[in-house]
């Protein structure tokens, strides 16, 4: 599945420097199929861990270490098919970004339900993660870039601002969390407006990636290797429908 990969986090250059470190150090009996594993788990790990710590704060530390321990899987499991160039564009895509969407759903969900911050808080964001995933993976179907980041912010970016501010919450203790503005909790206020923000920064994104697909599209519809796959997919829905129209006559052996 070809497709440029774009990342511009703010951290992007410095981790693929510590990725492309830990991939020359991994162990050849180490699959990138076992970190995909490894990153889902920690990512299982998480959500019991923000969810026990309404008994104890304690559980925070196997939190944070699911967090780790999803960065470490999913970030270095494509590092490490691309080092060995043992690829599977196709199938390695399709299980690291199902596994990276459920992951991230249960981080979200594991912190929704912890004493650090709220649900309705934790879905509004889970909901614009889903949201500027589904583009990303429009943008690779239609224009075979895969944009890993945006406006600084990637996964890993995403991940580090969660442990940041779970250990801030644990510091400043659940008065904060709980803190009153007009009815709602001062947090869900906050997260609603930057909700907003987000979601209209994403319809100028979207207004501004318009012109792209259009340009783009129209300079490649003008070129000979449009016209030919043009082509050769009018001849294969031509021999399709003569197959299907064999086989309803019964002529088809």
């Amino acid at each position: 599945m070809g497709h440029k990969r774009l990342n511009r986090g703010v951290l992007a250059e410095k981790e693929r420097q510590v990725l492309l470190w830990l991939a020359a150090r991994t162990p050849s009996f180490v699959s990138p199929d076992h970190l995909t594993i490894l990153g889902l788990i920690g990512g299982v790990l998480t959500l019991v861990g923000f969810v026990a710590c309404r008994w104890s704060p304690w559980f925070l530390v196997p939190a944070l270490l699911g967090v780790l321990l999803n960065w470490f899987g999913d970030s270095l499991d494509g590092t490490l098919a691309r080092y060995r160039n043992i690829e599977r564009p196709r199938f390695g895509y399709f299980v690291d970004h199902s596994c990276d969407l459920i992951a991230q759903t249960l981080t979200f969900l594991g912190l929704g339900l912890s004493p650090y911050f709220t649900l309705p808080s934790a879905l509004f964001v889970l909901s614009m993660y889903l949201l500027m995933s589904s583009y990303t993976y429009l943008k690779v179907f239609i224009l075979r870039r895969h944009n890993l980041s945006y406006g600084g912010m990637g996964a890993t970016e995403m991940r580090l601002m969660i442990i940041c501010w779970a250990l801030f919450a644990l510091w400043a203790g659940p008065g904060f969390i709980r803190a009153p503005f007009h009815g709602y909790r001062a947090l869900d206020a906050v997260i609603g407006v930057l909700w907003l923000m987000s979601f209209f920064g994403f319809l100028w994104i979207v207004a501004k990636d318009l012109s792209k697909f259009d340009d783009e599209l129209n300079q490649a519809g003008d070129g000979p290797e449009t016209k030919t796959i043009l082509i050769e997919s009018s001849h294969e829905e031509a021999k399709t429908s003569n197959d299907a129209l064999k086989v309803g006559l019964g002529l088809s052996r």
